[in-house]
């Protein structure tokens, strides 16, 4: 069982790349309540969209966090593994230490 942790960055960014146009592109506008009815139904129609709004919303807010969240941690792990790469060559057998 390896330990290893494998990360293809340029998959990963496309896809948090695709998730914020996604997310973008939800509009999370209720439709106008319609007018002169009053039927029970109606109302509870426009309750419902109202509400089905305000969801939406969150959900945009909380993805964009949650993207923001995972390109930082994705940038973060390829500039450590950068790090650790450029270390590597500086101390492996038969390597030269760069002054």
């Amino acid at each position: 069982m390896s330990n290893e942790v494998k990360i293809v960055y340029e998959d990963v960014e496309n896809q948090l790349g695709d998730m914020k146009t996604a997310g973008n592109s939800l509009k999370p506008t209720a439709e106008a309540p319609i007018t002169g009815n009053t039927l029970d139904v109606v109302t509870k129609l426009t309750e419902l969209s109202t509400l089905l709004e305000t969801l939406l919303t969150r959900y945009r807010i909380v993805l964009n966090a949650n993207i923001t969240t995972a390109t930082n941690s994705v940038t973060f792990m390829k500039e450590t593994d950068e790090n650790i790469s450029t270390a590597m060559q500086c101390v492996a057998p038969g390597s030269k230490v760069k002054q």
